[in-house]
């Protein structure tokens, strides 16, 4: 099923493959800022597309293979229909904190 830009509804193109992960990441050919989205899933649900932060999708495309499962262990699933990213987003960026980290602080 065709995706699209909830920016500017042109149709969202797939990049890369990380369906063994149950990621998919998408770009818009808009090749505007903000038009990165990710989409998860599990056995049981999909989840809304979310859009990604500046600079997370061309960090996951060039990931090494352990980077992107550790990312992705770091999704949470809040219910069945909201997830959270933000630390998934955190580790491709680096900026990835253990809970408890003083220097992770401020």
């Amino acid at each position: 099923m065709p995706r699209h830009c909830s920016h500017c509804g042109l149709e969202l193109r797939e990049v890369g493959d990380f369906r063994s992960c149950w990621i998919t990441v998408y770009e818009c050919p808009g090749k505007r800022p903000l038009h990165d989205f990710l989409e998860v899933g599990d056995p049981r649900w999909t989840f809304p597309l979310l859009d990604l932060n500046p600079g997370v999708k061309d960090r996951l495309v060039n990931a090494d293979p352990a980077l992107v499962e550790l990312a992705v262990s770091r999704i949470r699933m809040i219910d069945y229909k909201t997830i959270s990213i933000v630390d998934f987003e955190k580790t491709l960026l680096g900026a990835f904190s253990e809970p408890g980290n003083a220097a992770g602080q401020s």
